[in-house]
């Protein structure tokens, strides 16, 4: 194993977009990843976890363990029958039903159990990127706070520059499920990065670039199913976000984003603003965001991996 890679657990709700995060993680040569831990989110848990165990079986290079994690928030359940996503969460073509790869659950040994094992055996080495809700990763620090001293850095998929949302007016959808989770997650002055909901939509993939990449092979034509069956809410519809891509690719090519330390406020309440972010500039904050990024050289770095995938 390189050892200059960048360890990760990723933390997914697989969801499109989640998807293919994973499938650049899994192809990147400067990545490697530790642990897939799952929750509810996109899709229920159960289907959620199917997801990601079709995407490590498909295009891991090694065998990495995948757990499953919470079904739901910390306070308030959530029925997971988002459309955007397709019929199961991988677009309308891919239906996941089993796996020859399993989850390493056991009755006694679940997604805080498996957090805490690989954040100590890689103490200080392990960057935990939170691709959907917070919940399994705020769950874990409730159990086992010492493991806080063995986390590098958070990534977190989640919030607005401008205050709006894309689920409610106010909201995207990863911190209006679990406002509360990331909200006890940047509440442990961990260093943490947000990447919000305008990356992913200023980096958006056209249908010109999913045809092409399909012809690539194995890898792009996955990218080419997934994404035929995925929409976002403010995006044309013929426009693909990146969200969750974004989210990953700031640790393997950080000089495509511009980035700002910033104070966030999380709205925990119940009412119609729940979920919302707003930030503040503070240049001795140990949180960062994401506020600009080079979309034609994102786009290209994901083509170049898909075209080395095979």
């Amino acid at each position: 194993m390189n050892n200059s890679k960048e360890k990760v657990i990723l933390d997914v709700d697989p969801g499109a977009d989640d998807a293919i995060a994973m499938m650049y993680a899994y192809l990147s040569d400067k990545l490697d990843v530790k642990l897939v831990s799952v929750v509810g989110g996109n899709v229920g848990i159960d289907q959620a976890t199917l997801n990601a165990l079709f995407i490590t079986e498909n295009f891991a290079s090694c065998k990495v363990p995948v757990v499953k994690g919470s079904g739901k928030s910390l306070k308030v359940t959530h029925d997971h029958k988002l459309t955007v996503h397709g019929k199961k969460g991988l677009g309308d073509i891919i239906e996941v039903e089993n796996t020859n790869l399993k989850e390493i659950n056991t009755p006694s040994f679940g997604a805080s159990e498996a957090i805490k094992k690989v954040l100590e055996e890689n103490k200080g080495q392990i960057t935990y990127v939170c691709l959907g809700p917070s919940t399994n990763l705020a769950l874990a620090l409730r159990k086992y706070p010492e493991i806080k001293e063995n986390i590098k850095r958070v990534v977190i998929m989640g919030s607005s520059i401008d205050g709006s949302g894309s689920i409610t007016p106010y909201s995207g959808f990863n911190l209006y499920c679990d406002p509360e989770a990331c909200a006890e997650v940047v509440a442990t002055g961990l260093p943490i990065l947000f990447s919000p909901k305008e990356m992913g939509l200023s980096a958006y993939i056209t249908p010109a670039m999913l045809n092409r990449w399909e012809k690539f092979g194995r890898a792009g034509e996955m990218v080419k199913k997934i994404y035929g069956g995925y929409r976002d809410l403010l995006l044309p519809s013929t426009r693909r976000a990146t969200h969750d891509l974004c989210a990953v690719m700031s640790l393997t090519r950080p000089e495509l984003f511009k980035t700002k330390n910033v104070d966030i406020s999380i709205n925990t309440s119940m009412d119609i603003k729940r979920g919302q972010t707003l930030f503040k500039d503070n240049k001795v904050s140990n949180i960062s965001l994401q506020y600009k990024c080079d979309r034609k050289k994102i786009l290209q770095e994901l083509e170049d991996i898909l075209k080395k995938a095979d």
